[in-house]
């Protein structure tokens, strides 16, 4: 297995770890219209969908198996979800994580996903 592959993956693994770790009074906040439709929940999709797309890329070009790429993608998409979400609850300052946003980054993860199977067909 080459780590090359994994490197797109890694890298923005590490660039939600960054936007997750700002502390929350700098994080700018959704006045109007856009509180209606939760910005916040748009970003989690938009974070999480590249992460799996590129851990499944990886995985695939790596191993060449269609479905072990989805499910080690999957997992990990999961269990950094709660990951980042435990850390913004329990460690970050003034940073609050939830299970919506859970939800929201395990929806992006499948996004992700299902972006990878229709690519590849």
């Amino acid at each position: 297995m080459s780590i090359k592959f994994y490197i797109p993956s890694l890298l923005w693994a590490l660039v939600i770890f960054v936007i997750i770790a700002i502390p929350g009074n700098y994080i700018p906040r959704a006045h109007g219209f856009w509180e209606l439709i939760s910005p916040d929940k748009i970003v989690h999709l938009g974070m999480f969908a590249p992460l799996t797309f590129l851990i499944a890329r990886a995985t695939f070009k790596a191993h060449k198996r269609f479905k072990l790429a989805i499910i080690i993608a999957l997992l990990f998409g999961i269990i950094y979800a709660i990951f980042t979400e435990l850390l913004q609850y329990y460690v970050i300052y003034g940073r609050n994580g939830n299970i919506y946003d859970a939800i929201a980054d395990i929806i992006g993860a499948i996004i992700g996903l299902l972006l990878f199977q229709w690519v590849r067909k």
